[in-house]
């Protein structure tokens, strides 16, 4: 072992969270290849159906996730270990936890909240715990981005949204 490799203890560490990700990246595959077949299809011939799409992503998570994994066991790449064992030993757990935990918020605001105003409040969340002093302008921020994005996808793209509180108004 030279001066410049990381220590086991913390190899260990950053292979089996390496490998995790791995895993998760094909179960994340596995789970929407067989959440494919419940998405129904247009009536008459189409040659790129409503399942195409969700089928090249799920294969390509299942591959890369495989990849992925080869790359942390049988073809280990030791530069790759020690980079996450530097990066982990100055990660701001934290910090990770909490952004987390906001996101785990917001999902479950969403519905009866409405989509602009969970989303108004995850934006100055996110940027308090990322660092960000100045919560008049991210709550503006959020607001704006919330009500944008909600008017894009329900009025151009046709994607329908959950106006929440907001029912009727918006």
């Amino acid at each position: 072992m030279t001066p410049d490799d990381p220590k086991p203890a913390h190899s260990a560490r950053a292979l089996f969270g390496l490998r995790l990700a791995a895993l998760t990246v094909i179960s994340l595959g596995g789970i929407i290849l067989t959440q494919v077949s419940q998405i129904g299809t247009g009536a008459g011939f189409i040659v790129v159906g409503p399942r195409i799409f969700p089928t090249v992503v799920g294969v390509g998570f299942v591959v890369l996730g495989l990849l992925f994994l080869l790359r942390t066991t049988v073809l280990l790449d030791r530069d790759l270990v020690a980079e996450v064992t530097t990066e982990e030993a100055t990660t701001e757990w934290s910090t990770t936890i909490l952004a987390l935990l906001s996101l785990v918020a917001y999902a479950s605001l969403l519905h009866p909240l409405g989509y602009t105003l969970a989303t108004a409040l995850f934006f100055p969340v996110a940027g308090r715990i990322l660092g960000s002093s100045r919560l008049r302008r991210d709550i503006i921020i959020g607001l704006a981005l919330g009500f944008a994005i909600y008017l894009i996808f329900t009025r151009v793209l046709g994607v329908r949204l959950p106006a929440g509180l907001l029912t009727g108004i918006l």
